[in-house]
């Protein structure tokens, strides 16, 4: 590889990758907003500032061209048909085999749950399975005196595993293969690698059937009928409460070891002094367990409630109203909306009680205030069918089992449209790119989904964030910046052995989708890797290889994956857990990949 003088535009360039990187590991930050500043900051400089290369100026224009590329239809068009598997409840047979199971041999059905999970995973979008099996598993650890904590992990990290089997298993993958596609490599079919990984995929569900449970602690006691993840809510004083006209420490007292966040009057926080006398319509804000926040209603004559108006439910709920806990999803429409801007209560006919966040402290405002986020659990009093209504809406997961969930008679006609994704794209007959589509639109023109449902599958963060991958990708080769940067690792590793070399390539890529996104280190990590092994003159394949699988090993922090946002909120883990245990499945499996990459696809 000849040395190339790097033009400001490549400077640029990577500039903007290491502050794209710095944006996307900041949760405050929203992805979204990152994705699309990048790709109108690369249209803007090359409007204003035309580059020319060897092939003449380079049209700001090329970089809009990641919202037409065939994987981007494809990957849209497989959480669609993702969505309309969990809509009909086309899979529920399987759930409730497993549940069944259980009772007589819980090891074996937890290994078979994770290899069923890893299985579907090889051609499903990994979160609809994750959120079906959630409810599952609680009901299982709640029925048998376990600790979901020590299933929900594993059962993320295997959706993961299986998603590496196939060209379709995960986004990453069909971003990777069409990169290497477009700088001129043959295609691969749908089962290219699949024996491959197999290996270590039966090695990273052992370790999680056997070694993860021993490694996950059990949060609180074991699961019953209610969840031990503490809730923010707000207790209105009704005029019969004992506690108006009493000073404030005395509420406190009756409230037990209940944490007090603020006194809220007209809207208004009040120093929360021991002696302040509280009056009828002041909003104590606290902090506990479900169960313990409708028995301090009961004792103060309280309602719980959300927004200006308290509850106007009846005084003496019905008997078939029932508490639930509610899982906000990465592609809800409820995301960075608040539940009053939502008209939450209104849509849904239940009464929002309180708001959890792992791993934050919320502040002690009106709860009706707080922006949903990702992962966000929201506790919800309702009849049944008005929390059935909430899980069918698809923008959200039920956290704690409340629910049945049912099948439709249009269950089997959505698993067969399947099959005619999956089956032709198997075979060679039609790419994925095209069948997909065809299939999502079978799904819907038959009824398994309708127009107005799409919104619950289908991320906006995920399209953003691959045409902004995209556009970056395409920056790096047509300023030579790629070249630049891959000569670089090429001098550096020049006297290292080529296995050392992929290595290096596939942890790289790995740190960078746990930190960052997996995406962005797909898009990223590809056209490198490619200059990488043309520089080496080695064969390319296993260094794109090394790339796909890198992307994929996002075990070892919450952000890597939308799913393990989910199952953090689900069982209550913390940052140090996913460390724990999947810092170890990361370089178990990292090392496997390496050893065994040459001997499939040889240098």
């Amino acid at each position: 590889m000849h040395t190339l003088a790097l033009s400001w535009h490549g400077a640029f360039v990577i500039v903007l990758l290491v502050a794209a990187l710095i944006l996307y590991s900041r949760p405050q930050v929203a992805m979204e907003t990152t994705s699309l500043a990048v790709l109108l900051t690369l249209v803007l400089v090359f409007a204003l500032w035309p580059y020319h290369g060897a092939h003449g100026r380079l049209s700001p224009m090329v970089f809009y061209r990641g919202f037409a590329n065939g994987a981007l239809v494809a990957i849209v068009s497989l959480m669609i048909a993702g969505q309309a598997l969990v809509r009909t409840g086309a899979l529920v047979p399987l759930t409730r085999v497993l549940s069944r199971l259980w009772k007589f041999s819980p090891l074996f059905t937890l290994l078979l749950v994770l290899a069923i999970t890893a299985a579907l995973s090889a051609f499903v979008n990994d979160t609809p399975i994750v959120v079906l099996l959630i409810p599952v598993l609680t009901r299982i650890a709640r029925d048998s005196g376990r600790s979901a904590s020590k299933m929900l992990m594993p059962l993320g990290f295997s959706a993961l595993i299986g998603g590496m089997g196939t060209t379709i298993g995960t986004s990453t993958n069909l971003l990777v293969l069409e990169i290497a596609k477009q700088a001129g490599l043959p295609p691969m079919g749908m089962f290219a690698f699949t024996s491959l990984a197999l290996i270590p995929a039966a090695v990273g569900l052992v370790y999680l059937w056997l070694i993860a449970p021993w490694l996950l602690p059990k949060r609180g006691q074991p699961i019953e009928q209610t969840s031990q993840r503490q809730f923010r809510a707000a207790l209105e004083l009704t005029e019969d409460s004992p506690a108006v006209g009493k000073p404030l420490a005395k509420a406190v007292k009756a409230l037990g070891g209940m944490s007090l966040l603020a006194v809220v009057r007209g809207g208004v926080d009040l120093v929360a002094s021991p002696t302040l006398e509280l009056r009828a319509g002041d909003r104590l804000v606290v902090t506990d367990r479900p169960e313990i926040l409708k028995s301090a209603e009961k004792t103060l004559h309280a309602q719980l409630f959300i927004g200006e108006k308290p509850w106007e439910g009846d005084a003496a709920p019905p008997d078939d109203q029932q508490l639930a806990e509610i899982g906000i999803l990465p592609a809800s429409r409820f995301v960075g909306h608040s539940l009053s801007q939502a008209a939450f209560k209104e849509r849904f006919n239940v009464t929002p009680l309180g708001i959890y966040r792992r791993g934050a402290r919320l502040a002690a405002k009106m709860i009706d205030a707080e922006l949903l986020q990702p992962g966000d659990v929201v506790l919800v009093q309702g009849a049944k069918d008005a929390v059935e209504a909430l899980r069918q809406s698809q923008q959200f997961a039920i956290l704690d089992a409340t629910t049945d969930l049912p099948r439709s008679r249009k269950a089997n006609l959505a698993l067969l449209w399947m099959v005619a994704i999956v089956l032709p794209a198997a075979l060679g007959w039609l790419p994925i790119e095209i069948t997909a589509p065809i299939g999502a639109l079978g799904m819907i023109a038959s009824g398994c989904l309708k127009w107005d449902e799409i919104g619950g599958g289908v991320s906006a963060a995920v399209i953003l964030l691959i045409a902004s991958g995209f556009a970056l990708s395409t920056a790096l080769v047509r300023t030579h910046a790629g070249y630049f940067l891959a000569h670089a690792v090429v001098v550096a590793t020049a006297s290292l052995p080529p296995s050392v070399t992929l290595a290096l390539v596939l942890f790289f890529v790995a740190v960078l989708g746990n930190a960052a996104s997996h995406t962005t280190a797909a898009l990223v990590g590809a056209p490198l890797a490619i200059q990488i092994a043309h520089g080496l003159h080695l064969s390319p394949e296993p260094f794109v290889l090394a790339v796909l699988f890198g992307a994929n090993l996002g075990y070892a922090t919450p952000m890597a994956y939308q799913t393990n946002v989910l199952v953090m909120n689900a069982a209550g883990y913390k940052f140090a857990d996913f460390l724990r245990v999947g810092l170890p499945l990361l370089l178990l499996m990292g090392g496997l990949f390496t050893f065994l990459l040459p001997r499939y696809f040889p240098f």
